[in-house]
């Protein structure tokens, strides 16, 4: 049987925002208007962060991150990196893997971040031909039901490279 938050699921190509970018993840939404609030390119990364209605960049409650690194490495190495970001950005924080594969983590984290402040986030990562993908949700500590995050576990799971 569906949730009912598949059944009024969007893609992201098929909403406007995200078809003037498009998007390597086919990812099934609950029914907001998620919008692209920024996409930051840096050498051989590119990230798109997409928000509800409403919110910014740095001003959100709820976000989706998309990011890919034209570059083949392993999960482990990004996930190198990715902690050192966090311990620049994000102290004190924790992280838990849920799954990890040869070329698949899937983890969740929690900290106080300096720009946004506390946050929580799904975040997976899949290696590819052409790269890293990133995937991830994030929303304040406060504001996020354990339903929900269980509901954003399971739509980040059934997310799949087109």
């Amino acid at each position: 049987m569906m949730k009912p938050w598949f059944i009024a699921l969007c893609l992201l190509a098929a909403a406007p925002a995200f078809a003037q970018t498009p998007e390597r993840w086919d990812l099934p939404l609950d029914p907001r208007d998620w919008r692209l609030a920024a996409e930051n390119r840096e050498g051989r990364l590119t990230e798109r962060i997409y928000v509800a209605p409403g919110e910014s960049e740095y001003f959100w409650n709820e976000k989706i991150v998309i990011g890919h690194q034209r570059l083949a490495f392993s999960p482990d190495d990004y996930l190198t990196g990715f902690i050192e970001h966090l311990n620049e950005h994000c102290r004190p924080f924790k992280m838990k893997p849920l799954e990890q594969e040869q070329n698949n983590v899937f983890l969740q984290w929690e900290g106080d971040c300096r720009i946004t402040g506390q946050q929580f986030e799904y975040r997976r990562v899949v290696v590819a031909r052409d790269g890293v993908h990133i995937l991830a949700y994030a929303a304040r500590q406060n504001r996020l039901s354990e339903a929900k995050r269980q509901a954003w576990l399971a739509i980040l799971r059934e997310a799949k490279l087109k």
